[in-house]
């Protein structure tokens, strides 16, 4: 039985993968793209039915056969026509893609060449005409619509005069009449309905986007820290976790680093919290602008900062803590205390391969006191 289901479960993959490249072939892997050959794939869909009705009248007589080939050649010609047209791209040249409209109005008029030559089943036509305008509404400007209705209504209204002046047998004035009011008052309405569910996709639309501020400003809340902009700790043991677990893949080696600023509880007592927020603030911008964009810093709490580097071919991340020391030591931290400047003093250590993250971040912490006793404003690296 295992040896059965297993070229048959190929056979099946194969089956699905050749499908998959057919829709693409036939599709285009592009969203966008896809979408437009949609909608005229179903507009087309719907000129076949149209045809269809009109080559079955042929088949019982009541249609005549040659008019109902001519038509079918011009659905399968506009056919044609607006698939390349969008297959190409060439859509992409206009301000509506789907070319909706342009769709809508030709297969409006072939269902008006198709109402005039149905002869006794000729109302089929007018069921069609609906669908049309149906389809059209949910890929059209509610104005597109209205204009379409308006197209619509015109050039039936011309075929049903003309028809009834040629052929009184089969479209008698009274039924015409009858077909012409029934048309005339539903067309409206699907415009009337067509502008309502516009409304209901705007209102949508907005408040998607109103959600998806709402989400990221949310993201931004749990992610990153308020005072300093910088990713708070939440983020940060994330993001080790992920530098782990890439690492245990193969990924690069990398290093863990703490930073604290020197005697910011000085600062603090002497200048105020509000300055010692300004310093806190000053790092967070000195820190973003001095690392490469592979470094990762955040706020680890307090005064506190923790830092994802990379290993170097050197093998130390001293270079980039040097580079933001010396950033900070020439910024103006405070506004409110112009001459005040300030330094940090930062521990490092190298991720062992499998090992805890808080092991590392104790080794690191280590390495950061041991900074603080050789006399602040310096790297160690163990």
């Amino acid at each position: 039985m295992q040896n059965f289901t297993r070229p048959a479960r190929t056979s099946l993959a194969l089956l699905f993968a050749g499908g998959r490249r057919l829709a693409d072939l036939v599709l285009s892997t592009d969203p966008k793209q896809r979408r437009c050959i949609v909608v005229q794939l179903l507009t087309a869909l719907i000129m076949v039915v149209c045809t269809g009705a009109m080559a079955l009248g042929a088949r019982y007589g009541m249609a005549d056969a040659r008019h109902v080939g001519a038509l079918g050649a011009l659905c399968a010609l506009a056919s044609l026509t607006f698939f390349t047209l969008i297959r190409s791209g060439r859509n992409q040249r206009y301000r509506d893609p789907t070319l909706a409209f342009a769709q809508t109005i030709v297969a409006q008029t072939l269902v008006a060449l198709a109402y005039a030559i149905g002869g006794p089943f000729h109302a089929v036509a007018l069921m069609v005409l609906s669908l049309v305008m149906v389809f059209g509404m949910f890929s059209m400007r509610a104005s597109a619509v209205r204009i379409a209705c308006l197209y619509t209504i015109a050039i039936l209204g011309l075929v049903m005069a003309w028809r009834v002046k040629t052929d009184p047998l089969h479209f008698p004035l009274r039924i015409e009449l009858i077909y012409f009011a029934v048309m005339a008052t539903t067309l409206p309405a699907i415009s009337g309905l067509s502008g309502h569910l516009m409304g209901m996709r705007q209102r949508l639309k907005l408040q998607k986007f109103a959600l998806e501020e709402a989400l990221e400003r949310i993201h931004e809340m749990a992610t990153r820290d308020e005072l300093t902009s910088l990713p708070n700790r939440r983020f940060m043991m994330a993001q080790l976790q992920e530098h782990a677990l890439q690492r245990a893949r193969g990924g690069q080696p990398f290093y863990i680093g703490m930073i604290d600023l020197d005697h910011f509880k000085s600062i603090n007592d002497t200048h105020g919290h509000a300055v010692g927020d300004e310093v806190l603030r000053a790092f967070g911008v000195q820190a973003r602008h001095a690392l490469q964009t592979t470094d990762l810093i955040g706020r680890w709490g307090g005064e506190e900062f923790l830092l994802v580097l990379p290993e170097t071919q050197a093998g130390a991340p001293t270079r980039a803590v040097a580079h933001l020391r010396t950033k900070l030591g020439a910024a103006q931290v405070s506004a409110a205390v112009p001459q005040l400047r300030v330094g940090f003093s930062s521990g490092f250590t190298r991720y062992l391969d499998g090992e805890p993250i808080d092991q590392a971040i104790e080794r690191a912490d280590r390495a950061l006191y041991q900074a603080k006793l050789a006399g602040r404003n310096q790297c160690v690296v163990t």
